[in-house]
């Protein structure tokens, strides 16, 4: 069911109910993918500075550690070598941010205040390319497959300081951080920040059918609003953008979370998280790091001694193994352990996952 100059009930029930979440926000284009949607905020970008006559601003920027998805613009976007180094040849060169100015621990998030010199560090690298900049591509407040690192809210409000500025606009990947995950519909609400374009997928659907959206402006709408024959549209689509399976889904899980106040438990249930990761560490005796915000908490492995263990030892992938046969899907990113659970999970089935991760790393790590 191509959504091709076409709509349906559900998919203007959606957009109304994305845009009621999102009030910053006029406009939803329909995605397959987090990556697909993703790719698609950066077109948008691109199209729109050529359209008002910034011809230059033909490049991007992305934060170090960064990931946003395995086609080829959104793997040049990330910064996780494994996803994409064989596949170099094909990518084009999207500059990285340095020196991000992560939070290592949930004690002292978030962090407060940027110092003059953590920004000054960062503010020199965009300044060099400030004039040629269509867009920054970013995960906002937590980068996932990067290692699950927290950054200091503040730094996002600073660049998108900068952004308005400098006339770049400010790409918000909420794949993973959106709808809930951080607790806020969108995780830059932490910051107080509103991107020009904001990214959502995953959460979408609760997960159980392939959604994207892509939210944007009036004010970046607007530039593409003209004759056929001027060649502004945004021309964009794939099959199954829209796809309804995919829409009825993301309206099912909506409504659950209104009615169920999902996001509100979030961000109450948060530290029982930290209370969960602080048990295991003092059980084992090797974790280091524990780092947390709404359903998320992660934690970096050591030795008995307190010593990292080298990325070449695959301790994480040993204790993954152990937590399956136990019943446990305890994934971990490389030597990094976290706990990611459904945003409707109860508070036994978290306080057993503990149990078993407890029993996985005793298992390992002797």
């Amino acid at each position: 069911v191509i959504l091709a100059n076409t709509t349906n009930d559900q998919i203007v029930s959606l957009c109304e109910r994305l845009l009621s979440m999102c009030p910053e926000y006029d406009k939803v284009f329909f995605c397959d993918s987090g990556s697909d949607s993703v790719e698609v905020a950066m077109k948008m970008a691109l199209q729109y500075q050529l359209q008002t006559g910034q011809g230059r601003r033909v490049e991007f920027m992305a934060l170090e550690n960064g990931y946003h998805g395995e086609t080829v613009l959104t793997l040049a976007a990330g910064d996780c070598g494994l996803y994409g180094k064989p596949y170099e040849p094909l990518m084009p060169k999207i500059g990285k941010i340095y020196n991000i100015p992560y939070v290592n621990s949930y004690k002292d998030w978030p962090g407060g205040d940027l110092s003059e010199d953590e920004w000054s560090v960062v503010e020199s690298q965009l300044d060099i390319k400030k004039d040629v900049l269509a867009g920054i591509v970013l995960e906002p407040v937590l980068q996932g497959a990067g290692g699950m690192l927290f950054y200091k809210p503040n730094f996002l409000k600073r660049l998108k300081s900068w952004c308005e500025l400098n006339g770049v606009l400010l790409i918000a990947d909420e794949i993973l951080t959106g709808m809930g995950r951080l607790g806020y519909a969108r995780s830059c609400e932490l910051a107080g920040v509103v991107p020009d374009i904001s990214v959502f997928s995953k959460s979408l659907t609760g997960g159980f059918s392939p959604l994207a959206c892509t939210l944007t402006t009036n004010a970046i709408y607007d530039v593409f609003y003209d004759d056929y024959e001027s060649g502004k549209a945004f021309l964009h689509s794939n099959t199954y953008c829209g796809s309804a399976v995919g829409v009825a889904a993301a309206n099912a899980a909506l409504s659950i979370y209104e009615d169920e106040g999902v996001f509100e438990r979030v961000r109450k249930d948060s530290a029982l998280l930290v209370d969960l990761f602080e048990e295991i560490s003092k059980a084992t005796g090797v974790l280091k790091n524990i780092r947390n915000q709404g359903f998320v908490v992660a934690a970096d492995l050591t030795d008995k001694s307190g010593k990292g263990l080298g990325s070449k030892k695959r301790v994480g992938y040993q204790i993954y193994r152990e937590s399956v046969k136990r019943g446990l899907l305890l994934r971990p990113l490389g030597n990094t352990i976290y706990f990611l659970p459904p945003l409707n999970i109860s508070e036994g089935v978290l306080r057993k996952a503990s149990a078993i991760a407890v029993e996985s790393i005793r298992a390992v790590i002797k």
